[in-house]
């Protein structure tokens, strides 16, 4: 195993965009020029003390000597390497690490040109899937090649007999002429197909998704602004011996003045008329997503301020990132907002955990529960740190957190032995599992199953498996933790990533061959791992 990321590079950083000079801050430290120099080449450790002395000399917050940065973007780039467009370039652990030290603005520069060249591949895999399966394309192109037979077959009969009466020749002119608007037409139409906005919607969308992502990673996944203005808010709602369901509608109502009308499926939508707000409540969905929508509405216009002032600081150029911005902050103030912090977390603490018990004593989905338990990381004030995925039946990753250290793919599948895969159509039940990686880092994971039917007969029910989880370390503090024995590595399940970043040869579920195996073979001394 290779060493992890050291601060060094960091600290040289940190130290020349200040305009700085080695001895200068060797001199603020209280340490010779030599010593400063072996730490910021990683010859010599950063002790806390020293490390507490350069937050307060470079006017840095302590959070930003966190290998955090550095380990996530390691992990990134494993997982890029691992794809098979750079089968014959495999890096070793040491040149990684050399690279995320000394040239974090370049491994970020280099990620984002491969998640828009992934991005790009993938729309254009999709716009194929979808020509070529399309009814409306095939009944088409048969309609084009009909029309296209006939203009043809006409106008050569045209130009090969010269001695047609007139009247006959006006009347192949004629077909001629109506051929070829229809012709026209017909290719009209499947131009604004190819080219519509059934098309665009499915280009960008992915990269602008993953821009979001990283910028909540690196803020830990938790916004203390939008987490104090939202418990302000949980107290402005007032709450007494009504329920949170009247109490939404009423702060909506009254100081917002928006009116909450509901609609059923399959009617218009309810629009404002220009001289007050309206919201429009699709009648038959679960009580918990209806309080989270109220929430949603309430968020983003009384934490208006908050919301933009995040988005300024995340730096995102396009609009297309800004809005989906908007929207991840948006649902992030109405998780909070239905399960304010102090209260959430003194709760969670209390019940272990629980989940099923969170979710009736909040009034919200376990799913909910177990994305807002990713989020507690006020300074002082903390929770379990705990990683958060859900994947549909096929496998696909919409939802990932990985808050806890558990590495969790971006780019492809995750490992088959995660209990993730367990669980669908197992609504109900609870799955633990103890999984250890190759490194020897161990996690508790609890996986789940969710099932959403639809808001009328006919209409197609949605599936999901879900996962929440934590270091082994901190699994004594859950409740679903109780009873196993956590120290007994025979019940663990040996697991990796995905298969092209695993090390274990005597996998029988391995799909694919281990490019990181291949990657250490090739290095001067390295042996791949037991």
């Amino acid at each position: 195993m290779a060493k992890p990321p050291m601060l060094g590079a960091k600290i040289r950083r940190l130290r020349k965009g200040r305009g700085l000079a080695q001895m200068r801050l060797a001199e603020m430290l209280g340490i010779s020029a030599s010593y400063l120099n072996m730490i910021e080449h990683n010859d010599r450790p950063l002790t806390v003390p020293l490390l507490l002395k350069l937050s307060e000399h470079l006017d840095v917050d302590l959070q930003a000597f966190s290998e955090g940065e550095e380990a996530r973007l390691k992990r990134d780039l494993q997982e890029v390497f691992s794809e098979p467009l750079f089968t014959d370039l495999q890096p070793s652990a040491l040149e990684l690490d050399d690279l995320v030290n000394n040239g974090p603005e370049f491994c970020q520069g280099f990620l984002r040109l491969y998640r828009a060249n992934r991005s790009a591949r993938e729309d254009m895999d999709a716009l194929n899937d979808r020509i070529a399966s399309s009814p409306y394309l095939l009944a088409s192109s048969h309609e084009v090649r009909t029309l296209l037979t006939s203009v043809r077959s006409f106008s050569e009969i045209l130009h090969d007999n010269v001695d047609l009466a007139v009247e006959e020749r006006q009347q192949f002119l004629s077909i001629v002429v109506e051929g070829a608007e229809k012709l026209t037409h017909q290719v009209v139409e499947l131009l604004a197909f190819v080219t519509g906005d059934g098309m665009q919607g499915l280009m960008g969308n992915r990269a602008s998704a993953d821009e979001v992502a990283d910028f909540a990673e690196t803020q830990d996944d938790f916004f203390d602004d939008l987490d104090r203005r939202a418990e302000e808010l949980r107290e402005e709602l007032g709450l007494g011996a009504q329920g949170l369901y009247p109490a939404l509608i009423s702060y909506l109502t009254d100081p917002l003045g928006i009116d909450v009308v509901p609609y059923a499926d399959g009617q218009d939508a309810p629009v404002t008329d220009g001289d007050g707000a309206i919201l429009s409540l699709q009648e038959g969905l679960a009580p918990e997503d209806i309080r989270f929508v109220l929430a949603r509405e309430i968020i983003r216009h009384a934490a208006a301020l908050e919301i933009e002032t995040q988005i300024e600081v995340a730096g995102l150029g396009s609009d297309t990132v800004r809005r989906l911005c908007h929207d991840y902050l948006v649902d992030y103030g109405a998780a909070a907002l239905l399960m304010p912090y102090r209260a959430f977390l003194a709760r969670a603490q209390r019940e272990r955990y629980d989940i099923e018990q969170l979710g009736r004593a909040f009034e919200v989905s376990r799913e909910q529960v177990c994305q807002r338990l990713t989020s507690l990381r006020r300074p002082g004030d903390e929770g379990a740190r705990f990683h958060f995925l859900r994947i549909d039946r096929a496998g696909n990753i919409s939802q990932r957190v990985s808050g806890s250290g558990l590495p969790i793919p971006r780019f492809g599948g995750i490992c088959p032995r995660w209990n993730i895969h367990a669980v669908h159509g197992h609504e109900g039940l609870m799955n633990t599992q103890i999984l250890n990686l190759v490194d020897g880092s161990n996690y508790f994971c609890i996986a789940f199953a969710s099932r959403v039917s639809g808001l009328r007969h006919g209409q197609p029910e949605t599936h999901h498996a879900l996962a929440i989880g934590c270091r082994l370390e901190a699994a004594h503090q859950l409740i679903y933790a109780d009873g196993l024995d956590l120290a007994n590595s025979d019940v663990f399940t040996p697991g990796g990533i995905t298969c092209q970043l695993c090390e274990r040869e005597d996998c029988l579920q391995r799909a694919f061959p281990s490019l990181v195996l291949i990657g250490q073979q090739g290095d001067e001394g390295a042996t791949p791992s037991a």
